[in-house]
């Protein structure tokens, strides 16, 4: 039995990823940073360590006789005041090369590491920018490095879902953007099933896989199509400027108490499309994902 550790295992990706490890009969660690909060683990057979990620001892011994590591780690969310005055993607940076340090010390080869579509050496934006170097520093460190790029993910629990299936039941929807920047959306368990798919695959060693299904739809259809599933009229759009937006972030920074630079990062890379070509993937791994509305569907009933 493989003994995995879970970096992120608080989240929303993390959790869904530490259920199904358990189900599957893995043992598996979580590292947390309190323990005594994370609800999101209640009921899950697994161990619970003390750990942050941006402190290299405590990273040390979560990595203690572990196997293989998988890193689902999202430094938009506020941090803590250690490190209030750093760039989100300068703490992400240094937790990896922390994570690489311990995998080294204690001979643990296998790692993934979940970012997201759209990532490219070409990206004009910080947080795009930031994780195309977080990619490359990790698929150089010499370890069994995979790379899962998922687009929007439908699950609940998503932020990005969270709120395209919130708009679809409303009478009006606020749209970030025009609403035709296009998407490629993966249902969670679909992430989730490429996720552990890789793990004991070699030939998914050193390599960066774009997943999603076969949709293709914009921000707009997004919501009209969630609608659709849930029984909702088509709702009115409301789009709000980008450029509004990112000229209010660090006002809205300081009012949300977010790290400095975090909201202007993540609406630098909202207008691009988030498409990718899963095809790589699915010459290993050949279960066909979930349609959208499939996948919405199955979230609403799990709501």
């Amino acid at each position: 039995m493989k003994k995995i550790l879970v970096i992120g295992a608080s989240g929303f990706i993390g959790g869904y990823l530490t259920r199904e490890l358990v189900a599957e009969g893995f043992a598996v660690r979580c590292m947390v940073r309190n323990p005594d909060k994370v609800k999101e683990l209640a009921g899950i057979d697994c161990e619970i360590v003390k750990g942050d990620f941006t402190d290299s001892a405590s990273v040390q011994q979560a990595l203690a006789s572990i196997d293989a590591v998988y890193v689902s780690i999202h430094t938009l969310a506020p941090q803590h005041k250690d490190t209030a005055d750093q760039e989100f993607m300068d703490i992400e940076m240094n937790a990896l090369t922390n994570i690489v340090e311990g995998c080294r010390k204690h001979g643990v080869r296998r790692l993934i590491y979940v970012t997201a579509l759209g990532i490219s050496a070409d990206a004009k934006d910080a947080w795009t920018a930031g994780r195309w170097k977080t990619q490359q520093y990790l698929l150089n460190s010499g370890l069994d490095v995979t790379v899962i790029q998922p687009g929007m993910i439908v699950g609940i629990g998503g932020q990005g879902f969270n709120m395209v299936l919130a708009n679809a039941q409303k009478s009006t929807a606020f749209v970030i953007g025009n609403g035709r920047n296009k998407f490629r959306c993966i249902a969670i368990d679909d992430l989730v099933y490429n996720l552990i798919g890789v793990l004991s695959e070699p030939k998914a060693y050193g390599q960066c896989f774009e997943v999603g299904s076969d949709d293709i739809l914009t921000a707009d259809q997004l919501i009209d199509e969630a609608a659709d599933v849930v029984g909702h009229a088509h709702p009115g759009k409301v789009h709000i400027p980008l450029g509004l937006l990112r000229f209010a972030a660090p006002l809205i920074e300081r009012i949300a108490r977010s790290p400095k630079g975090a909201i202007k990062g993540a609406l630098g890379g909202l207008g691009a499309d988030m498409i990718g070509d899963p095809s790589a993937i699915r010459k290993l791994l050949p279960r066909k994902p979930l349609s959208y509305k499939q996948a919405v569907a199955k979230a609403a009933e799990n709501k």
